[in-house]
């Protein structure tokens, strides 16, 4: 069968979301047959072809290629990622339906209305946004067969069309940590990726304050990778702060994040999540470090919670200064060979490759 999924987003290569959805995409490929990518492109569209590895830049906006991709390449399945609801997306998804088509809708956070508006710059296009997908939501639901969510709270509804999938990553180019020569000199935390006031690093900030930057006299430093408005506000928090041990190294290749996680103890993932109204931690930050190897620290729920817990250090979900000493001592008690066994693990779970090849099968027969 041939499949195709659809993202109207514009994205940079080096952005993680756009590594995300490239490598869903390509998930998909493998789970259905043949397959293609369609983003949003400017004024425009791109297609990627999977079988070919090319893109293609077309004139016609995203729905109207995908639709002459469908007949074109006589496509059985798609896979939306959720976009701003339309009459002309749910004239696209009923004439889908009308074709046969198997249609998966995919929801990125489970519910999502908080977090969209927490994070939007301008406030009043969230509201518009929202606005729109209570009106159109109804009729979208009724034309897909399958709503693919990951669910960001325990207290939320999962109706009948719902099929809850974890984020993941990419796995094959990703390094694992070698645990066998464990250092004792320093204690050292990462947070990577897009960060947002939710993430909860001002606590950690804090934390470090308090404790002087050291835990039984072992200096421990903060590392942060990426670029956002609020790594910006972060920086200035440490500058007033006085603080000596946080370092921002800016946006890093995979290549170069190899390397510097050889140097990384532990992932912070969100660190209040109470400010998202959730208590699943669903960031696809947490997911990289336990397939690298690496334990996490988070105020919420994980993945790994039944494979491995040992490897998850629970902060309260609140705006408290981190206590960093007692992160340590967890982390320290953690065995070596569950280190070590963490990577091959999380893999085997959370690589996309697996979450989407499940997803398929399970709901073949619905």
């Amino acid at each position: 069968m041939n499949a195709l999924f659809i993202a109207n987003v514009d994205l940079k290569e080096n952005e993680g979301i756009y590594k995300k959805i490239f490598a869903q995409g390509s998930a998909f490929r493998k789970a259905v047959g043949r397959g293609w990518l369609i983003l949003k492109h400017g004024k425009g569209s791109r297609v990627y072809d999977y079988q070919k590895e090319i893109f293609e830049n077309q004139d016609s906006k995203v729905l109207d290629s995908a639709a002459k991709l469908i007949e074109k390449q006589k496509i059985g399945c798609i896979y939306v990622r959720h976009m701003i609801p339309s009459v002309k997306l749910v004239r696209f998804l009923h004439e889908c339906r009308a074709k046969n088509i198997r249609i998966f809708y995919e929801i990125p956070t489970y519910p999502y209305y908080a977090e969209q508006f927490r994070t939007a710059k301008k406030k009043h296009r969230a509201v518009v946004k929202i606005t729109l997908d209570t009106i159109f939501w109804p009729a979208i639901y009724r034309n897909i067969d399958h709503l693919v969510t990951i669910r960001s709270s325990t207290k939320v509804h999962m109706y009948s069309k719902m099929v809850e999938i974890t984020n993941g990553a990419q796995t094959s180019n990703v390094a694992s940590k070698d645990w066998t020569a464990r250092r004792n000199d320093e204690f050292s935390m990462v947070a990577v990726g897009t960060i947002y006031g939710y993430h909860g690093y001002d606590r950690i900030l804090k934390g470090l304050q308090n404790c002087g930057e050291s835990v039984h006299g072992i200096p421990v430093r903060m590392h942060f990778v990426g670029k956002s408005s609020t790594m910006d506000e972060l920086a200035e928090t440490v500058r007033s702060m006085g603080l000596k041990n946080v370092v921002f190294h800016g946006i890093k290749t995979t290549e170069e994040l190899n390397e510097l996680y050889r140097d990384f103890d532990i992932g912070l993932g969100c660190l209040a999540l109470y400010r998202r109204n959730a208590d699943i931690d669903t960031t696809i930050k947490i997911v990289e470090y336990y397939c690298r190897g690496v334990p996490v620290v988070t105020s919420g729920i994980s993945p790994m919670d039944a494979i491995i817990p040992d490897v998850t250090i629970r902060v309260p979900n609140n705006d408290d200064a981190i206590d960093v000493e007692q992160i340590y001592d967890q982390y320290k008690k953690i065995p070596e060979a569950t280190l070590q066994d963490l990577s091959v693990k999380a893999r085997e779970i959370l690589d996309w490759d697996c979450i989407i090849r499940n997803l398929y099968k399970k709901t073949m027969h619905q």
